[in-house]
């Protein structure tokens, strides 16, 4: 798994990637994320996922806290699902963080994602029982093998 940034080359086929119609109550479009990032820069980077030369996902990180990279946005193309690319883009966050030095992941999600929600619980990232907006967060902390 690869992630590289958004782009004028690449931003277009990252617009276009899509969820499964019943997990579109769960995350923005990657329209409105590439435009959060506009607007939160520099703070928040954009990240198209490759799996080989395949667009597959897409991710949003928040750089606010030093100790904390922030997974704002996470998701992978309905073409894509059910192939482990989830746990392999999330290894690869992981490893971004771990090269700045980060002790922990943070994310949050709707709490009728049981999807996504059964992916990060078998990454290892645990409820801190907090929520944010409406939306369990989560933590994972990088000292732990994954």
């Amino acid at each position: 798994m690869r992630l590289e940034p958004v782009t004028e080359d690449n931003y277009r086929a990252v617009v276009a990637l899509e969820v499964h119609e019943e997990q579109r109550n769960f995350v923005a479009t990657n329209l409105k994320s590439i435009a959060d990032a506009w607007i939160h820069r520099p703070h928040m980077e954009p990240l198209a996922m490759y799996s080989g030369d395949d667009l597959v996902g897409f991710t949003l990180l928040y750089r606010q806290y030093p100790d904390d990279l922030h997974i704002v946005r996470f998701m992978i193309d309905r073409r894509a699902q059910s192939r482990g690319l989830g746990r392999k883009a999330l290894a690869a966050i992981a490893d971004i963080a771990r090269s700045e030095q980060r002790a922990q992941l943070t994310l949050s999600l709707v709490p009728d994602n049981a999807v996504a929600h059964g992916l990060y619980k078998a990454f290892g990232f645990t409820e801190t029982g907090e929520m944010q907006e409406d939306e369990i967060v989560m933590k994972h902390d990088l000292a732990l093998p994954h």
